[in-house]
């Protein structure tokens, strides 16, 4: 996420690898093949330790074509993931089309606990961007079924943190996005979160439309790998 965002990561380099290394699948030996075909550079690095001549390099991805590379194979990925089996995109999509909280949140938490590792979390940036980022690479997954996707859009008196509406757009969808200290604050957060919506009336431009007949509003707590949901309809 870091790479994507422009940033630089540090890390270890492994100057003498060969391609039967990749078989252990060391996340340096990673780091090490990108850097030495090109799709990362070094801006920088620092000595950790002079004697035995251990250092940590800083890399970046060099320009925009290489970041449109990561993009586009990162959303394959999910794309080929999500379609073997059961699409748990879908699933949650369509859960919250339905108001069906528990089951958007056991399909969440599967995707949260097989691509979301807590060494992401290792960032100075909100907590709150990593997931709301999240959620929009799982809604992507979604086109036959979600319409007019936004991300940070203007609604009501505020933001909101994601709107849609379902493919017939007769439904609509509001999530307001929490990062928990812990899930012991999953309840009192996600009160926070509706109560933000309600203030800021988040829906209300979708109030005003004749052919939407049904309103869900979501507020979604994270911690680490796990989430909480809760609903208000309000149309």
């Amino acid at each position: 996420q870091s790479l994507m965002d422009g940033l630089s990561i540090e890390t270890y380099i492994n100057d003498s690898m060969n391609y039967d290394t990749l078989s252990k699948h060391e996340e340096i030996d990673f780091f090490s093949i990108l850097l030495h075909t090109g799709y990362l550079t070094s801006d920088g690095y620092r000595v950790v330790n002079e004697e035995n001549g251990e250092i940590i390099y800083s890399l970046k991805i060099p320009n925009r074509e290489i970041r449109k590379c990561f993009e586009v194979n990162i959303l394959k990925h999910f794309k080929e993931s999500s379609t073997k089996g059961e699409n748990k995109a879908m699933l949650i999509a369509k859960a919250l089309f339905e108001g069906d909280c528990e089951t958007a949140k056991i399909n969440l938490k599967k995707l949260l606990k097989g691509y979301v590792s807590v060494r992401d979390f290792a960032t100075k940036a909100k907590k709150e961007n990593f997931y709301h980022g999240f959620l929009s690479g799982v809604f992507t997954n979604c086109s036959d079924s979600i319409s007019d996707y936004q991300s940070n859009s203007e609604s009501g008196d505020g933001y909101a943190d994601i709107v849609f509406k379902n493919a017939d757009e007769n439904k609509a969808v509001v999530i307001e996005i929490k990062s928990s200290a812990s899930d012991d604050d999953f309840l009192q957060d996600t009160k926070v979160a509706l109560d933000q919506i309600e203030k800021n009336k988040y829906y209300e431009p979708f109030l005003k439309k004749v052919n939407i007949k049904t309103i869900y509003c979501y507020a979604i707590c994270f911690y680490k790998k796990d989430c909480y949901i809760e609903v208000k309809k309000v149309k």
